[in-house]
């Protein structure tokens, strides 16, 4: 991968290093990942960074109160910018509109990068002056119609999302793709000349993992918002224990207040304290071992692009149950890898929860198979030297 940007460098006349500027959600905390475009930043971050001819910035929007934050991490500059003034009490997609973009705009003009990758940050990359490319990870005004936060506003915000969302699909030359579902929703008239697929990528750690299930152990990684069936979950879990008493359903990530009760209710009405574990947002050591314990992985989403956490189970050698929805049958094969299920529907979900649970050899097979499909398509550093082409080609247009 180094000829790689010794070759961009040796076109832009800057001999052995390359600015790449990366806008994104990014993790705090670099052993606690809270959401999965600050996962894949942060695994694509490490990979980068293994290269002496690259330059990196990260710069992360709306992420401090008030003042901007400037944090060095492994060489890594670190742009933490705050919501200023009194525009920074207004939600985020407003502010981005009234100050965010020229917000992004002002620091990238100082820190002047060689190229910018936007990482799910739709509206924030429509226009930039500088050669970038945007990678797609989820539509937006779809997730918001989950959003219960809003109550009758929400429909208020998916039209605002709606409009912004699709301003900056229209307004980006380069779109990265993390799977063929978002194709959909590239605008017939846009300024894209190319798009890549690259998938998410995935800690080559995750591949080292000595997978030791416990049968019956049933592991949710997501965040605990109604967009994630959570409460679907739970309420089809219960069916889960009518034949598996001993079954145990971990559930981590970080939860939103009223969803957590709405679980929190669907456990204790069907008596399944003893069975039901909600534990927060977990280190990224944490989900490893709970991944390396697990029976059987599982998403029952209303909406997903491509979800990091089943690339992390895969890469384990988990099977999983995730939502016949978005991209997801793009990663799990039906029947070979997990099961895809109808997210509506809790007895679907209990099903194919019971067959992996009651067929070990089944659930052997579909991990291992899981694990191998994940070691050509998820793999931080081939995902990396993809990711670094792409720039490539980006940088040798415009000579």
């Amino acid at each position: 991968m180094s000829h790689i940007l010794s070759q961009v460098g040796k076109n832009r006349d800057l001999d052995s290093q390359v600015h790449i500027a990366m806008v994104t959600p990014f993790p705090k905390d670099p052993h606690c990942i809270g959401g999965g475009v600050a996962g894949v930043a942060k695994y694509l971050v490490d990979e980068l960074v293994k290269h002496p001819n690259v330059k990196l910035t990260v710069v992360v929007p709306k992420d401090s109160d008030g003042k901007t934050i400037r944090e060095e991490w492994r060489n890594v500059n670190i742009y933490r910018l705050g919501k200023k003034g009194l525009l920074g009490c207004l939600p985020g997609t407003v502010y981005d509109i009234l100050a965010g973009r020229r917000q992004i705009n002002r620091l990238l003009k100082q820190i002047n990068p060689d190229i910018v990758h936007f990482q799910g940050v739709t509206f924030l990359a429509a226009n930039c002056r500088y050669p970038n490319v945007l990678t797609i990870h989820g539509i937006a005004e779809r997730d918001a119609m989950w959003d219960r936060q809003w109550g009758a506003l929400r429909w208020l915000k998916c039209v605002l999302l709606k409009l912004t969302e699709e301003y900056g699909r229209r307004r980006v030359k380069n779109v990265i793709l993390i799977s063929e579902y978002i194709r959909q929703f590239l605008p017939p008239k846009n300024k894209i000349t190319k798009t890549w697929s690259i998938e998410n990528p995935i800690a080559d750690s995750y591949f080292d993992i000595d997978r030791q299930f416990e049968p019956g152990r049933i592991f949710c990684c997501s965040r605990v918002r109604p967009l994630k069936n959570i409460v679907g979950l739970i309420r089809a879990f219960s069916d889960v224990v009518q034949r598996f008493p001993q079954a145990q359903l971990e559930i981590a990530g970080s939860p939103e207040a009223a969803c957590l009760q709405l679980c929190e209710r669907e456990i204790e009405a069907n008596k399944l304290r003893t069975n039901v574990h909600l534990l927060g947002n977990l280190s990224i050591k944490d989900v490893q071992y709970e991944l390396s314990k697990a029976n059987c992985f599982a998403m029952p989403s209303f909406q997903e692009n491509a979800p990091l956490s089943i690339a992390e189970a895969m890469a384990v050698g988990v099977p999983v149950v995730g939502a016949r929805v978005g991209g997801i049958p793009e990663m799990v094969e039906d029947g070979k890898t997990g099961f895809l299920v109808n997210p509506h529907d809790t007895k679907d979900i209990a099903d194919a929860l019971c067959k992996i649970l009651s067929d070990e050899t089944l659930a052997r097979s579909m991990g291992y198979h899981a694990k191998e499909i994940a070691k050509r398509r998820y793999m931080a550093s081939a995902v990396c030297e993809k990711t670094l082409h792409a720039y490539h080609e980006i940088l040798k247009e415009t000579l």
